[in-house]
């Protein structure tokens, strides 16, 4: 089935969306522009035939290593772009606004090769040999926390890793792993409790980078999805995988506290994706609203639609002004842990509201796989869950504001 209005290669409504002069630099809207021409001209056309035969497209994240969206958040000298988080997350909500999984592949490997940076920064040989293969897409890096035991539990943490000599033995598993079984997969940031549990509490854990083709360890069948489903998406499981003590990045015993504190502005991020998915609700509704007419009259000039695409507008607004707030502001070396919990909320549940607007107002046209509202409301269900649920979000506030739970 064609649907006409979803398939166009310009955007005739908005570009560039709710106006945050104040929050971006000339290097900035020079980005978003480059960013927006290539989702516009390589991204969308085929985003709905990806989605329906949950494919993963290598090809297309080649033509991504090559605008130097994976490396953004790297240093030069490791072939990275040396930008800030205002850069990352404009690319976020650009391809978000046409597709969520390709957003997805982008962030994890953006935050996975921060994090590498930043756990083993004393290890130049390390970083020599992977960062720049991995800025430009030829090698991912897949961030391995998550358990099936786990949840918002995050650090219930039963991979162990134990010394053997030099070496480390591990054996475990984990779940809902994005990156880990593409052709580009080479490494998962795997976290391993190492030691016992003698007193009660949970034991430490360390951060392990853990090559993908390592005898013991198992890529396990791709996850069938309810939305991203063109981005990949494994469970791993590690049986008696022997690594060498330089595997360990960071201090033994800190991998997990580490990873904490220094991913927080990892939630911006999703914002942004939530942003961009509301933003491509809005854009699709107008595209919808501009080319039907109900009851003799084009169906934008009805007071009922008009209302729905007004809250998507502002839904879209409200996401994008609390996503880019906290990234300035972690830009300029402000603190930033309520702003990252109350942004990853606002947003995440503002793209989900604007997803529902957008598919009831197109009505069957937005039930279809095919359109464009069909695959953001599938694809906005996750952004609640995925980097901490809205409860963690309300939690962590709650707590930001001197309560004590």
């Amino acid at each position: 089935m064609n649907i006409e209005h979803q398939h166009s290669t310009r955007d005739d409504f908005l570009d560039e969306g709710y106006d945050l002069s104040w929050a971006f630099e000339e290097e900035h809207r020079a980005w978003r522009a480059s960013i927006s021409r290539f989702c516009r001209e390589e991204v969308e056309p085929a985003a709905p035939r990806r989605s329906i035969e949950r494919r993963f497209d290598p090809d297309l994240v080649r033509q991504v290593g090559q605008t130097g969206a994976f490396g953004l958040l790297a240093p030069e000298r490791f072939g990275g772009g040396g930008a800030d988080l205002r850069s990352l997350c404009i690319a976020a909500e650009e391809i978000a606004r046409f597709d969520s999984s390709l957003a997805v592949t982008v962030h994890v490997q953006a935050i996975a090769i921060a994090l590498l940076l930043n756990l083993a920064s004393d290890r130049t040989d390390l970083m020599d040999e992977v960062v720049p293969s991995a800025c430009r897409g030829e090698t991912f890096i897949s961030f391995g926390l998550t358990e099936p035991s786990g949840g918002s539990d995050a650090g219930n943490i039963r991979t162990r890793a134990a010394r053997d000599g030099d070496d480390w033995i591990i054996n475990g598993a984990k779940q809902f792993i994005t990156n880990s079984g593409t052709p580009f997969s080479k490494y998962v940031i795997l976290f391993c409790a190492t030691s016992g549990n003698e007193d009660g509490r949970r034991p430490p854990v360390s951060a392990f980078l853990v090559p993908l083709d390592a005898e013991g360890v198992t890529v396990g069948e791709p996850y069938a999805k309810t939305g991203w489903h063109s981005s990949d998406t494994h469970p791993l499981f590690f049986d008696d995988v022997r690594v060498p003590n330089s595997a360990l990045l960071g201090i033994e015993g800190r991998g997990y506290r580490a990873a904490l504190a220094f991913l927080t502005w990892a939630r911006f991020p999703i914002a942004a994706m939530s942003a961009g998915l509301a933003h491509g609700c809005l854009t699709d509704a107008l595209r919808f609203v501009s080319t039907r007419e109900s009851f003799g009259q084009p169906l934008g000039s009805h007071q009922g639609a008009a209302f729905q695409i007004a809250e998507i507008a502002s839904l879209a607004s409200l996401a994008r002004v609390m996503t880019y707030d906290g990234a300035w502001k972690y830009d300029h070396g402000q603190p930033i842990e309520r702003e990252a919990a109350t942004a990853k909320y606002i947003a995440s549940e503002a793209a989900n509201k604007a997803a529902y607007l957008a598919t009831q107002l197109e009505g069957g046209y937005g039930f279809i796989e095919e359109s464009a509202a069909a695959r953001h409301y599938q694809d906005a269900r996750i952004l609640t869950i995925g980097e901490g649920t809205s409860e963690v979000q309300k939690l962590l506030i709650a707590r930001g504001l001197g309560l004590g739970v």
